[in-house]
């Protein structure tokens, strides 16, 4: 039907923007209609159920697979796109033709500069063709092995954190609410939970459907991978002597122990799955410093030696067996670990004074809340830990697990024999 219509020319911009909200009515041109594949990120898979994606991260790269599993685009984006809610990647019909089923991966970094000091995370397999079951994330480490028979990765400053996909979730168009402004896009809160048998519920979708002529609006959920770990030990009671103040014997000193983590997640796979298992790395303290408080009259003196270390992602492989309680003493329980481990060693003599299972000391903090999470997607979400040793003459008498304002304390002590964690 041909409708002639007599507009007063104040009314123009009125119109206009009807118009461009009308774009299901308006057949015959839809340059101004969304069209083709909106993508948005979210980082809420945390303990704090928040997105903190534009404080957090800093430089990220969306590969799209088409339904053979070979990457047909990429588009990357960098801080000042990222630092602020609804940013967005879109895909023209011209470079994702409609019709078909895609699979969405996302890598990101705190930052998108790679050549700063340190290890980095290396992508293979990301070139146009390659199949999504040749990419992979490795992270640096010394070409050979050391004479304690690992690779160690590189301490000279922090790791850059990584995410990786989690979970992609659509959002049908006829339910967003401004489907003129795509930048107003809301991000999906992340359903993705670890069962109790170690199987995933999750409402994410495996690919997401393009249709010609209309928008398609996908939001990918972000994991973080790499975790950060500060380690304080404290000798209290020690003496002082009369003249100077000057600190006993019983002294801590961060030059005076080595503190190791001891994992073979050097490589990640498309999935986020840890790879090349033979690959035993080592990581140290990218930061290591001593402080100490001499006190007088009943004011304890004490000192304290603190480390700061960085690791890629955690997975608790003997979730319920028993030995995980168990301390590590020696370098053959060190060899038949299959979890990631935290070693503190005397320098001096090389004795080890505290090891022990990581991923289960860290997930014995969880509170009576955080429980109801799996022991993996607690890890997963948690990213920041503290941990305090206090010493009674050079020995663990005490761990002190730190998890934003609560603390746990387990009963230490090193024995001959193996001794369990209450």
């Amino acid at each position: 039907m041909n409708v002639r219509l007599i507009i007063q020319k104040g009314f123009v911009a009125v119109l206009a923007a009807m118009a461009l909200g009308s774009c299901d009515v308006i057949m015959e041109d839809r340059d101004d209609c969304p069209t083709g594949l909106y993508v948005n990120f979210v980082y809420d898979y945390n303990i704090q159920r928040a997105d903190m994606l534009k404080d957090h991260v800093g430089g990220l790269t969306l590969y799209v697979y088409d339904e053979s599993d070979r990457l047909v685009a990429s588009k990357s984006m960098g801080e000042g796109q990222l630092s602020k809610y609804g940013s967005y990647i879109h895909f023209t019909e011209g470079e994702l033709a409609p019709g078909h089923d895609y699979r969405l991966m996302a890598v990101a970094f705190q930052t998108d500069n790679i050549s700063a000091n340190g290890a980095k995370y290396r992508q293979t397999g990301n070139s146009t063709g390659s199949e999504w079951q040749q990419f992979y994330l490795d992270l640096d480490h010394s070409a050979t092995r050391l004479p304690s028979h690992y690779f160690y990765v590189s301490n000279a400053a922090p790791l850059d954190t990584l995410w990786h996909s989690l979970a992609t979730y659509t959002t049908p168009a006829d339910s967003m609410p401004m489907t003129m402004y795509p930048s107003m896009l809301t991000p999906a809160k992340t359903d993705y939970t670890w069962q109790r048998d170690g199987s995933i519920k999750s409402s994410g979708v495996e690919r997401v459907h393009l249709v010609k002529d209309e928008p398609t609006y996908a939001t990918v959920s972000l994991i973080r991978d790499t975790k950060h770990l500060n380690i304080t030990i404290r000798e209290l009671n020690y003496d002082l002597e009369n003249e100077g103040y000057h600190l006993s014997d019983n002294q801590v000193l961060d030059e005076d122990y080595t503190v190791e983590i001891i994992d073979n997640n050097s490589q990640l796979d498309c999935q986020n799955n840890l790879s090349n298992p033979n690959d035993t790395i080592v990581y140290t303290p990218y930061r290591q410093w001593t402080t100490s408080f001499v006190g007088s009259g009943d004011v304890v003196s004490e000192s304290a030696a603190h480390y700061d270390l960085m690791f890629n992602r955690l997975i608790y492989k003997n979730a319920s067996v028993e030995e995980d309680r168990y301390a590590v003493l020696n370098e053959e329980d060190i060899a038949k670990s299959r979890n990631a481990l935290l070693i503190i060693r005397k320098k001096e003599t090389g004795e080890i004074i505290f090891g022990l299972n990581l991923p289960y000391i860290l997930a014995s903090g969880r509170t009576y809340q955080e429980r109801y999470y799996h022991y993996q997607e607690y890890l997963d979400r948690e990213y920041d830990y503290r941990l305090q040793f206090i010493l009674r003459g050079g020995r663990v008498e005490e761990l002190q697990l730190f998890l934003g304002t609560h603390v746990h304390i387990i009963s230490w002590a090193t024995r001959h024999q193996h001794e369990v964690l209450y």
